[in-house]
């Protein structure tokens, strides 16, 4: 037996948990003539969003003096694309956890509700979205008759441009008479002739047939205008800036904007739902070890750095002049002590 062998015969290294519902809630049902351009589009919001929370990082601020703090923290960061998938299908996340220091992800059908809704897990913690709070709904809910409607459209565009883009009336005196002959040339001229790769782009016959165009002006239905409209409702829904999804229509600064906009509000957003499902672990444990002891930090966005870097530089500021102030003989150790505790974790941050 070599020296290796041992490590050739474990199982896969999981960094983290794989999502064992076997189940993607944006593989809508697709009805027949739709074109699923709705799904697509879905996922390049999401891949937005994805992106912007593997730039967030949880931390232990004990440094490693505590065996909790860690693990929870250890399995937040592995997860998080998990958890808020999570948050968005149902409208809540919901972690498992035991006296081991073990967490992870229930399946939907291991998740007990009261009459109310409310999940009732002995050993769980539940953090509930405000869709679910006020109406037992979730971000994808909300979505799906955007996406279903955007379906419809691209699957309609699609129809209509292979079989009525070259559209026009034959005519002739050996074209068929009977009703049987025209319903069976009207079936085969859909079948065979249009636009599409796959089908006849001319008719070839040895019979004089004269064909009379009739333009359809499929163009001015609009339909790729309506999707996009569709489309900028999805985005403004899942809090993601249209410049960073048309680039054909962004400028630098606009994108720099959209980019300290996203990370602001809609990643800081997650990131402060996930630090609220680490700290309630941590206080499950029951070690009596301070919330605060985990937190969190933003890394890899030029663009929020610089707004922070500004507001430490406005802080400063009026640090300088509460202490002015303080030399006048003013008593300011009340706004000097509320200014400390707004910037405490912005060193961290910045």
């Amino acid at each position: 037996m070599g020296l290796f062998d041992n490590f050739r015969k474990k199982n896969a290294v999981q960094i983290n948990q794989l999502n064992r519902q076997a189940w993607y809630p944006w593989l809508l049902p697709i009805k027949k003539g739709d074109k699923p351009i709705g799904n697509f589009l879905l996922q390049a919001i999401l891949n937005q969003i994805w992106r912007g929370i593997s730039n967030i990082t949880f931390e232990d601020m004990s440094k490693g003096k505590f065996l909790t703090p860690e693990a929870i923290v250890n399995f937040i960061d592995a997860n998080a694309v998990l958890l808020v998938n999570q948050y968005n299908r149902l409208g809540y996340i919901c972690v498992f956890y035991n006296k081991d220091r073990k967490y992870w992800i229930p399946q939907d059908s291991d998740i007990k509700f009261d009459l109310n809704g409310r999940i009732i897990n002995k050993y769980a913690v539940v953090y509930y979205s405000p869709q679910y709070q006020s109406e037992r709904g979730s971000l994808y809910k909300l979505s799906f008759p955007i996406i279903a409607e955007m379906n419809k459209i691209a699957g309609s565009d699609s129809y209509l441009t292979e079989t009525l883009g070259c559209f026009g009336i034959l005519s002739g005196k050996d074209m068929p008479i009977s009703a049987a002959e025209k319903e069976n040339l009207q079936k085969g001229m859909a079948e065979q002739y249009g636009i599409a790769d796959d089908k006849y782009k001319f008719m070839i016959t040895n019979n004089p047939v004269t064909f009379t165009q009739v333009d359809s002006k499929i163009r001015e239905l609009g339909f790729q205008d309506k999707i996009k409209t569709l489309y900028k409702y999805l985005a403004n829904l899942w809090g993601v800036p249209l410049p960073l999804l048309f680039d054909d229509a962004s400028t630098y600064n606009n994108v720099k904007e959209a980019k300290t906009y996203f990370y602001s509000n809609t990643i800081r957003f997650y990131a402060e739902i996930l630090l609220k499902i680490a700290r309630e672990l941590l206080t499950a444990s029951q070690e009596f070890i301070p919330q605060a002891t985990i937190t969190y930090r933003l890394e890899n966005v030029p663009e929020l750095e610089t707004t922070l870097s500004a507001a430490c530089e406005e802080r400063t500021a009026l640090l300088e002049y509460l202490l002015k102030l303080r030399d006048a003989g003013m008593d300011v150790d009340e706004d000097l002590m509320e200014l400390y505790n707004e910037s405490h974790d912005m060193i961290h941050r910045v």
